[in-house]
């Protein structure tokens, strides 16, 4: 692979996993209601973004015929 290509594979895969963890984070009701509604917020949109930029990544990653 190119060195850009590495690097895009590297950011989604990194992006990928941190999306994980904050839908693992939403998800558990004892820690997330335990914060700020701002915070809880905040995060909900942190976690929109970061799923809207793994779509992004992962067609990028199919126009170059790279494994997702």
């Amino acid at each position: 692979m190119k060195p850009f290509e590495i690097r895009l594979a590297k950011q989604h895969r990194n992006n990928a996993q941190h999306v994980k963890n904050l839908r693992a984070f939403c998800e558990d009701q004892s820690r997330f209601n335990r914060l700020d509604p701002e915070d809880q917020s905040l995060i909900l949109m942190q976690l929109e973004h970061q799923a809207c930029l793994d779509t992004i990544l992962e067609a990028r990653m199919r126009r170059l015929n790279l494994p997702v």
